[in-house]
Parts: C-alpha cells; sequence; structure tokens
C-alpha cells in the first residue's frame, strides 16, 4: 500500500515541525513549506532526511502551486493539506492601520481560499487519473487548518488576530460544505498555540483550569486524528484545544 502523502502550509513556531514529525512516524510521506527561510533551514535540519522542507510564499497562487507541485513530483500526489497560518501581531481596535490590516487579512483569507481551490483541482485531476479507485474511497482528501485561540475565545487587544482568524474559520466552514461532494473534508483546529505559554504563564493559569497551552506535539495529534479515515464523517468542525477555558466561569484563585 502507498503512503499517504501529506503537505505542511506554514511551519509557525513549533507547531509545523511536529505536526511533520508526527506524520512521519505514522507513515506518511511529508512536505513542508514556510515562507521564513530561517525556519525552513531550522526544520530541515532537524528533520533531515525524514521530509522534504522548502521555502514558498503561501499567500500567492503562484506559492501554493509551487508547494503541490513539488509534492507531486517527490510523491505523486497529495492526500492531505494541514495549514498553519502565521499569528498577526497582537493590536487592539484603536492601533489598526486600516490599510495594512486590510493586506494583512487579505493576505490570510488568500492563501486559505487558493489552498481548498488548488486542492480541489489536483483531487480532481486524481479522479480522472485513477478513476474508479478514488470513487470508492471514504475521503479523497482533507485540509486542516490550525488556528489560534482566538478563532473562539477572544482577549481585549487581540482585536487583529481575532478577526484574522475568524476569517480563516469562516473559510474552513463554507470551504467543508463546497468540497463535501468532492468528499474533501475541511476542519481546524483552534488551541492556545505554543507561543503563549511563555509569554503569558501567570494569566494562564487564572484562565485556564489546565494551567497551560496546547503543546505543539497535542496539536500535530490532533491534526493527524483529522486526517485519518477513522474521522472520515468529520467536516466542518472546530476541535478545540484551550484547557477548559471555556467552560470556566471566572478565574482560577492562584495560591500564595
Amino acid at each position: 500500500m502507498e503512503k499517504p502523502v501529506t503537505l505542511i502550509l506554514g511551519l509557525g513556531q513549533l507547531t509545523g515541525e511536529a505536526v511533520a514529525r508526527r506524520f512521519v512516524e505514522e507513515g506518511h510521506a511529508v512536505i513542508a513549506c514556510d515562507p521564513q527561510m530561517k525556519r525552513v533551514e531550522r526544520v530541515a535540519d532537524n528533520l533531515r532526511d525524514k521530509a522534504i522542507v522548502q521555502h514558498e510564499e503561501l499567500h500567492t497562487r503562484i506559492g501554493i502551486k509551487n508547494c503541490l507541485a513539488a509534492a507531486v513530483e517527490a510523491y505523486g500526489h497529495v492526500d492531505h493539506i494541514v495549514s498553519v497560518p502565521p499569528i498577526p501581531p497582537n493590536l487592539a481596535l484603536g492601533d489598526i492601520d486600516i490599510d495594512e490590516f486590510a493586506r494583512l487579512h487579505m493576505r490570510s483569507v488568500r492563501g486559505a481560499i487558493m489552498t481548498l481551490q488548488l486542492f480541489e483541482k489536483h483531487v480532481a485531476r486524481r479522479i480522472e487519473d485513477e478513476g474508479e479507485t478514488m470513487g470508492r474511497k471514504a475521503q479523497l482528501g482533507s485540509v486542516t487548518f490550525v488556528l489560534s485561540l482566538s478563532a473562539q475565545q477572544i482577549n481585549q487587544g487581540d482585536f487583529a488576530d481575532a478577526v484574522v482568524q475568524h476569517a480563516i474559520l469562516g473559510v474552513m466552514r463554507a470551504g467543508s460544505i463546497e468540497l463535501a461532494k468532492q468528499k474533501i473534508r475541511c476542519n481546524a483546529i483552534c488551541a492556545l498555540r505554543p507561543r503563549a505559554e511563555s509569554t503569558e504563564q501567570d494569566w494562564l493559569k487564572q484562565r485556564t483550569p489546565l494551567g497551560r497551552a496546547s503543546l505543539a506535539d497535542e496539536i500535530a495529534e490532533a491534526a493527524l486524528f483529522l486526517s485519518q479515515p477513522s474521522s472520515a464523517v468529520i467536516t466542518g468542525e472546530m476541535l478545540t484545544m484551550d484547557g477548559g477555558r471555556a467552560r470556566l466561569s471566572g478565574l482560577i484563585s492562584q495560591d500564595d
């Protein structure tokens, strides 16, 4: 049986590398792309020959096409995409420069929409080439977006992040309906991504029952679950990894 092929779009601080490593462990062929050369070099060095890692822009059609083309050239096709969009800088409403924010917002939305469009075309070509072999499968592909917790729970001062993450979430939800007939699933992981763990530790303990952010390895495990045939009926959903925060009323008192 041929290996499933997973394309990772965006490495983040820690998450993309953890996703790549976990999918490789599960037996996937993996290619990971990111627009920041330093991250590409770091992850390529850490993963050695376990995955292909390359530098590409992820908000342009040509950039995403290049990622898909590289995966097809190396492995023949793509089964799954895990997209890890960049987290915008912390900006409150009053600090927003409208023109700059519009550019930031559009880059994120463009990247999400084009990812779905180009993957849909890729799956359609596979169906033409492989015919009935593809048609009998429960799923023909999956796309999972890894978002920050701002997609669901908004903090004061995180206006920019919240708006951008909500926009990508909207793309995922609408895309799940549009692509269902092609047996392509779209889901999202909404997580307190690892960046917050080192910068907001005291605040986390007060607001989060489990007292910490999601670990990159935990996010990777969730992404793997959402790609597997055992989750082939799940689409349009947001898996929240917030340590119980949404269920907490008030703050947790801290011992002296």
